[in-house]
């Protein structure tokens, strides 16, 4: 008899666990997550990096900012068609655009270069440098990533079978 009632008591646990977890709504993935402000997020890695006392952090900041918005500015847009699809003429263009954008990033480099060494020492923005490239580097990585993958069995598209 008390085996019966452990067993009834058992499935009826087991049920109310199922059923409480069939309750649960989860937000699709996308929305759940927060939107991550890429340069707020590279201030904080160079500030952690570098170890900077407040007073020396308060300086810094906002010459980083300013020096982060300019090279956003300076950001260049990927050609409309791929370069099999260009004539000559839109190859050249774009490839005089590549060296116009060369320059602008390297100009606004020099002038917050001269500006980091008022309030940083010779290593430190040797430092913030390095880090720039490690991040990009592992972006550009994650973006080839992202592109190669192939869509998983929940993830395809409806008019891809």
């Amino acid at each position: 008899m008390k085996k019966k009632i452990l067993l009834v008591l058992g499935c009826v646990i087991l049920a109310m666990t199922n059923v409480m977890a069939q309750d649960v709504k989860r937000e699709p993935a996308k929305e759940s997550r927060k939107k991550v402000n890429f340069e707020e997020m590279q201030l904080k890695q160079v500030l952690g990096a570098l170890m900077l006392d407040d007073n020396t952090a308060a300086k810094f900041t906002p010459i980083y900012k300013k020096y982060q918005e300019e090279m956003k500015a300076c950001h260049m847009p990927r050609p409309a068609k791929k370069y099999q699809d260009m004539t000559d003429d839109e190859i050249a263009k774009s490839i005089e655009e590549q060296f116009a954008h060369g320059r602008k990033m390297l100009d606004v480099k020099e002038k917050y270069y001269k500006e980091f060494k008022n309030v940083l020492n010779i290593r430190q923005i040797q430092k913030i440098y390095k880090l720039e490239r490690s991040n990009m580097h592992r972006l550009g990585k994650e973006m080839n990533h992202r592109k190669n993958m192939k869509p998983q069995m929940g993830n395809r598209r409806p008019d891809k079978k």
